[in-house]
């Protein structure tokens, strides 16, 4: 049987070689491309884990720069690549010098994920002042977190990605088609890390899931993928 191909941006990924758990060499990178393309997938945000306790933003963006070159030496054009970061939710975090790098390429948007501890006071804070400060915020896998935490975090607008495989499940999920019928989700991610083919099978049957809410999906995250800057 035929897999069914969808054409839709891949918008939370861990693609590039070694420079987080998601891929540990330039071969399982190769594995993940061809699985997305095998879908039909065609243009990917790599978002690598950033965090700020571990990381500065200098040799994060090196790291990760580098590893994008291992892609781009290795000839491989497609799927198309653009870079950004998933960067850890932390108090102070609007604070962080070069902070700018780490959004997707030539924009001011930002993914964030949240920690599994409650929200403190302070990281809200953190995400209002982005959001001031000129930063377009999107929740990275919203759906892993309870909905009243996300509400908090709406008032500010920001906006939302979810998982392909929370929409994937037999059992639909009423609070995630909530926020796709306010228009608040911007991008579906695989959040691939190995070579894991369940990945693109969950990302085609999230997208006939949501049905209706499809095409705006879709168009939000082209409209980013347009302002991000080709590397």
């Amino acid at each position: 049987m035929k897999e069914e191909r969808i054409d839709f941006i891949d918008f939370h990924t861990h693609i590039l070689p070694s420079v987080d758990h998601g891929s540990d060499s330039l071969e399982t990178t190769v594995s993940q491309l061809k699985l997305a393309e095998a879908r039909g997938i065609t243009k990917i945000f790599a978002t690598s884990h950033f965090y700020p306790h571990q990381h500065t933003v200098t040799s994060f963006v090196e790291k990760r720069d580098k590893a994008y070159l291992k892609i781009k030496e290795e000839g491989i054009s497609t799927p198309e690549i653009k870079l950004g970061a998933e960067v850890l939710l932390c108090e102070g975090l609007h604070k962080l010098e070069g902070l700018e790098r780490l959004c997707f390429s030539g924009t001011n948007i930002l993914l964030l994920e949240l920690p599994f501890t409650n929200l403190s006071h302070g990281m809200i804070h953190a995400v209002k002042r982005l959001q001031e400060n000129g930063f377009e915020v999107i929740l990275a896998h919203a759906d892993r977190y309870s909905k009243s935490r996300i509400d908090t975090l709406l008032e500010f607008g920001v906006k939302i990605q979810l998982n392909a495989d929370s929409l994937a499940t037999f059992f639909k999920r009423k609070h995630l088609f909530e926020w796709l019928s306010k228009g608040l989700v911007v991008g579906i991610g695989s959040d691939i890390h190995g070579a894991d083919k369940r990945a693109y099978k969950a990302f085609a049957k999230a997208i006939s899931k949501i049905d209706e809410y499809a095409e705006d999906v879709r168009q939000k995250s082209e409209e980013i993928w347009k302002k991000a800057l080709q590397n």
